[in-house]
């Protein structure tokens, strides 16, 4: 546990067997009378809450006078909210991050979610009928995470309270507001003091990380949602010290979003030349293995694969869906599979 600033102090919480095996939650400690502040809970796992539990004892924070903001809903963010709830604490979100029942980023044990997901598997290509080793890895998937009690990626229900807009969270000599930040996700927040110039950013912006900015359902426009909050992200926290859940803090975002569209810009490119080459309209599954360099060969399984999968076809599906708001590409739903092409939709030709 680390005091970044006066009153704010910083704890890494880990996990070994996550991709991402690490991050940053902020605790603020209230004054007399006042409850205390905790941005993100971290993992589910016990190593997480006896280091996060160890905190609350050092600085006499209660969880019964506890606020958790969450700033959106993926599993190393919100791990330990229902234990937290359960203890007392009150935990607040933004409800734009359950607007789906599916989430390409993370498992969620429902049979509503379950048959979303073969929804949108249709939507990007991926059938039993088109792709059959694939399809059987999705569905193995399924059922070794049905298998476990604490399953990787997994988001579990809590009890919370809604977080708009401009709502205002006092904590010690702070006073901060919810500020949206989409992009990484649809309902991400952050919390901005404007007194103190400081930012809590969640996964907007990282020092040497590309944010994934995914989908899996049309129309949600997130690459251009995130574009937008990229150029505004200077005018409006130039002067601000930015914490974000990953890496560390940093007072200058320009190097940062700059290597970020850079990043972007490149995978963009790659999209367009792959779709100015195409000899017909393919499915979001077909441009993504292309995009990345994976073979779909016949026969072969991808279940070492399935997780880089999972992630490629959704980051795949938001940049088409940029591709689209500009102008760049056409789209066509046939028999619940989107196809894309730079042709326009009507001489789209199969």
């Amino acid at each position: 546990m680390i005091e970044r600033v006066p009153g704010i102090y910083e704890i890494t919480l880990c996990d070994t067997m996550n991709t991402v095996n690490s991050i940053q939650v902020y605790l603020i400690p209230g004054g007399p009378g006042q409850r205390s502040l905790l941005i993100d809970t971290g993992f589910e796992n016990r190593e997480s809450w006896e280091t996060l539990r160890d905190a609350f004892l050092k600085l006499s924070v209660s969880c019964k006078d506890l606020d958790v903001f969450l700033t959106h809903k993926h599993h190393d963010h919100t791990g330990l909210a229902g234990r937290l709830a359960r203890e007392g604490a009150r935990i607040f979100m933004n409800p734009e991050e359950d607007r789906h029942p599916y989430d390409c980023l993370y498992y969620t044990r429902s049979q509503k979610a379950l048959d979303e997901q073969f929804r949108v598997l249709k939507t990007v290509g991926v059938t039993r009928e088109r792709t059959p080793k694939l399809w059987e890895d999705f569905m193995e998937l399924n059922r070794q995470l049905r298998a476990l009690e604490s399953a990787r990626y997994q988001g579990k229900s809590y009890p919370y309270e809604p977080t708009a807009s401009a709502q205002i969270f006092v904590c010690g000599p702070y006073t901060f507001e919810a500020v949206p930040l989409k992009g990484h996700t649809f309902g991400q927040m952050g919390l901005f003091d404007r007194e103190h110039s400081i930012l809590f950013s969640a996964d907007q912006i990282i020092d040497g990380i590309v944010p994934i900015v995914a989908t899996a359902y049309m129309n949600e426009h997130l690459l251009s949602l995130y574009f937008q909050s990229l150029e505004s992200f200077e005018k409006t926290y130039g002067g601000c010290t930015v914490y974000p859940a990953h890496n560390g803090s940093f007072d200058n975002a320009s190097p940062i979003i700059d290597t970020i569209k850079k990043a972007y810009g490149e995978k963009l490119d790659r999209i367009r030349h792959i779709l100015a080459f195409g000899t017909k309209p393919m499915t979001i599954q077909e441009i993504a293995f292309l995009t990345y360099g994976i073979r779909l060969l016949p026969g072969c399984g991808y279940s070492s694969q399935i997780y880089k999968i999972k992630m490629i076809l959704t980051k795949t599906f938001s940049c088409l869906e940029y591709l689209y708001d500009m102008g760049e590409c056409s789209r066509i739903c046939r028999d619940g599979i989107l196809y894309w092409s730079r042709e326009s939709g009507e001489a789209m030709m199969f």
